[in-house]
């Protein structure tokens, strides 16, 4: 989002702010009646016995310049008279209200105006508890504060993903602020010190400044007990997570042992979950058999956090994480942590093994395998060891085609190109280990009965496992894919298998088809789905699906047109440059939100 979108998106929560904070209602008995008054941002009401009697609206907000306004109205009470009633409402730093009947001051009160941070909001730690009444998973659960925490047209991640993608970056001016905020909250805590440290919590992402923060903090000699009663005044007021994962640093600097319940209640928050582990480990007992309670109950990247901190001391819990750990396959990063952790190696070396742990270590092999890890199957020290035995226990749990995908996985990883085999001899493998598992792998790849059951697959199923098989044996099924298209239009299995075959003669076929039967002018959610599988990848691909392309850009979808805009932009200007194709780049730009998006437009019609 762009510097103005993020100006104005920040200017409507600071009305909405404000509406809140002067949006009041006084209601008090008077010889029977019932007489409200209602202060609004743009209207004030006068009723009696819940009947309108005054009413003044405001064209704008603007017209709060005039500190004052006044209601007036004649009623009739029960005494059969009629009665003048007025009331003044307004002023500077607080909100008073006075109301007389006949010159008789009836009610006259004042409303300080502090417009705190956390005031009109909804509070995350009742709303967490609210959640965990109702639902025992609460680890994914929106937060009550994602209009504050993300901008204007942003997606929301998954809770705790937002921590692992920004770059730890602090800014020391802010960190050193933020500290002599607190130690003035801890020394004085009133509302003004409060507010300040709060306001200063909420400028800057918590996950910039973390570790700073936690070194910062542990250098402070404030009193202990006055520290642990200003992280719960905080735990208790936040409307904001920033706040609360601060709050949770500063407990765990103190003996929190009496607050495990609270600790492990927002732990099970995945946006909570890697901070409570810190206060757990840093200022209670017993830390680990906490963390593996978590482990058990959590998902999501709160599980993740979890078993990264996790000691793995018990039999129990190396069995847990080979079978259980890397189940949900969220990163593929915690299938290297389960491997070493629960010593992958040493339970392959049995020499027989149960279909449980036999499937829980296919699952961390394949992560092992993936090309999108950062610790992988090359850092993986006992790699060699690991594939060796899991060949020999396939040849007794190696049953079904999700058996058989992660031997192919293994086979092409061991027909890797022969300069990075010398990478990884010069490392840790030897080559007589690569030609044992080759040798071990040929009795799978040789046995006819794989092709044959992915192809029934196919013919009465889409399979992406048995796609991938067929494709393994160099089967041509494009035909197969395309006759299971006309029966499944909207299956983006189907786009993505022939998608992967990388071959320009599929996917012009698939071009034609989606041209065909997507509705391109008024696209479905799910052909949005179809239709950027396509062209996410036409990039390598020039000249092909430029109808696509502009159906993408005329959709209104932020990431249709990003992927339509990135082909045209590797593409030549000769290959597209065509009048329905610069009428959609143009009407893109008048409607996109996404700042990018309109200048990559701008950008291909300079051209």
């Amino acid at each position: 989002m762009g510097f103005k979108e993020e100006f104005k998106h920040q200017l409507n929560l600071a009305k909405k702010d404000i509406v809140n904070e002067v949006n009041k209602k006084w209601s008090f008995e008077y010889q029977g009646h019932i007489i409200e008054v209602i202060n609004q941002v743009k209207e004030e009401l006068l009723k009696i016995d819940g009947e309108i009697v005054a009413h003044k609206k405001r064209k704008s907000a603007w017209s709060h310049i005039i500190p004052f306004s006044k209601l007036f109205a004649t009623v009739e009470l029960n005494d059969g008279k009629k009665h003048d009633i007025a009331v003044k409402l307004g002023g500077f730093t607080a909100l008073h209200c006075i109301v007389k009947m006949d010159n008789e001051v009836l009610l006259q009160e004042s409303s300080k105006l502090e417009f705190l941070p956390w005031n009109h909001k909804e509070k995350i730690i009742p709303f967490i508890q609210a959640k965990m009444q109702t639902n025992n998973d609460i680890s994914e659960v929106a937060l009550p504060d994602d209009e504050y925490f993300y901008g204007a047209n942003e997606a929301r991640l998954a809770p705790g993903l937002f921590d692992q993608l920004v770059l730890d970056s602090p800014n020391p001016l802010h960190v050193k602020k933020l500290i002599k905020l607190f130690s003035e909250q801890v020394k004085n805590p009133e509302t003004d010190s409060r507010k300040a440290l709060y306001e200063k919590i909420i400028f800057e992402y918590i996950a910039s400044y973390r570790n700073e923060l936690i070194e910062q903090v542990q250098q402070l000699t404030l009193d202990e007990a006055d520290m642990k009663r200003e992280a719960l005044w905080l735990l208790e007021h936040a409307a904001h997570r920033d706040v609360v994962k601060f709050a949770i640093i500063v407990l765990g600097f103190t003996n929190c042992e009496e607050h495990k319940d609270l600790l492990f209640l927002l732990a099970m928050h995945s946006e909570f979950t890697p901070y409570v582990l810190f206060a757990w480990k840093n200022g209670t007992n017993h830390a680990n058999e906490q963390i593996w309670k978590l482990a058990h109950l959590n998902k999501g990247y709160g599980k993740v956090a979890a078993i990264e901190q996790l000691e793995a001391r018990t039999p129990e819990m190396k069995y847990w994480l080979l079978i259980e750990g890397y189940k949900d396959r969220l990163l593929h990063e915690l299938a290297y942590t389960c491997a070493t952790k629960g010593e992958l190696d040493v339970a392959l070396y049995e020499d027989t093994i149960s279909k449980e742990l036999y499937d829980g270590a296919s699952c961390i092999i394949q992560g092992l395998l993936s090309e999108e890890m950062m610790q992988g199957i090359n850092e993986y020290a006992y790699a060699s060891s690991v594939l060796s035995r899991f060949i020999h226990h396939a040849k007794n749990h190696c049953i079904t085609l999700e058996d058989f995908y992660v031997i192919i996985k293994i086979k092409k990883f061991i027909d890797a190109d022969e300069d990075i085999w010398q990478e990884r001899f010069m490392e840790q493998w030897k080559p007589h280990e690569r030609n044992l598992i080759a040798q071990g792998l040929q009795e799978f790849i040789q046995d006819p009965k794989w092709l044959q059951l992915a192809l029934d697959v196919i013919e009465v199923d889409v399979d992406f496992i048995a796609i991938e098989v067929a494709r393994f044996y160099q089967i041509n099924i494009l035909p197969l894919l395309l006759e299971l298209l006309e029966n499944n239009p909207i299956n983006t299995t189907l786009y993505e298998a022939i998608m992967s075959m990388k071959d320009i003669v599929s996917i012009e076929k698939l071009c034609m088809f989606a041209e065909a039967n997507l509705s391109l002018e008024h696209l479905a959610e799910d052909e949005q789905d179809c239709l950027l599988v396509i062209i996410q990848d036409l990039h390598d691909f020039e000249g092909v699906g430029l109808t696509l392309l502009v159906a993408a850009l005329q959709s209104g979808h932020e990431g249709l047109s990003y992927y339509a805009l990135s082909a045209l932009e590797v593409w030549t200007p000769a290959t597209w440059k065509e009048t329905k194709v610069l009428t959609a780049i143009e009407g893109m730009i008048a409607t996109a939100k996404d700042k990018e998006n309109r200048m990559m437009g701008k950008g291909l019609l300079e051209r």
